[in-house]
Formats: C-alpha cells, sequence, structure tokens
C-alpha cells in the first residue's frame, strides 16, 4: 500500500471513500447502487436521488474511464479532499467527501467536479 493509500485509509471518510472508487473503478453499478442505498444519508439522497448519482457516476465513467488519487489536499477523520487523475483524458477532478462522526459513518457530502487548469 503506498502513502497515499495508507493516509486515506486511516480515516472514515477515506475508507468510505476507497469502498464507494472500488466499484466505480471496477464499474460495477449494481453493487454501488447498493453501496449509494446503504453509505448515503437518508436526507441527502431526498435531494439527491440514488439512481441521479449513479447516473452521474456512469456518465463520469462513460467521459473519464477509472479515477486515481493524484493529490491530498485534506484527509480528515470525518472529511476528505483529493484531485483525482482521469484514465481517458488526463483530466483532472477534485473530490470532496464529508461523513458523519457515528458510526457508519454515513456519506452527509459527495462532489465529483472537473478542475480548470487553464
Amino acid at each position: 500500500m503506498n502513502d497515499n493509500a495508507k493516509q486515506i485509509a486511516a480515516s472514515a471518510a477515506g475508507r468510505r471513500f476507497i469502498a464507494q472508487m472500488k466499484f466505480y473503478n471496477a464499474a460495477d453499478f449494481k453493487r454501488l447502487r447498493q453501496f449509494l442505498h446503504s453509505s448515503y444519508y437518508d436526507l441527502i439522497l431526498m435531494e439527491h436521488p440514488v439512481e441521479r448519482r449513479l447516473l452521474d457516476l456512469k456518465t463520469t465513467q462513460k467521459l473519464h474511464g477509472r479515477l486515481k488519487v493524484a493529490e491530498i489536499e485534506k484527509a480528515d477523520e470525518y472529511a476528505i479532499d483529493l484531485i483525482m487523475e482521469s484514465e481517458r483524458r488526463g483530466a483532472r477532478l477534485r473530490m470532496s467527501m464529508v461523513v458523519s462522526e457515528h458510526y457508519p459513518h454515513q456519506i452527509l457530502h459527495y462532489s465529483l467536479l472537473p478542475l480548470d487548469d487553464s
């Protein structure tokens, strides 16, 4: 396990991120759907339902392919901000995730946005 992976895996937010990315990078959308249902806070899913989130992730997968961590901007116990690099286009995206402080550390916020590198 490299240093980035160790730093990410050391936090509750990082472990949620790793689980989600495992399904995303494998294009296992059936398991990703299950993960979204069980891992996101209910009120967050009311704002942006699982099927909408899944569609967004499928679109990202189609455009960018797999994503890998390029930089760690922040890796706290309950929040993580990373710069991701795409497999297909070499694009860079900023991923942000916040989880609840209490087990099972449900996801309260998730965003994945392209960086404007110009």
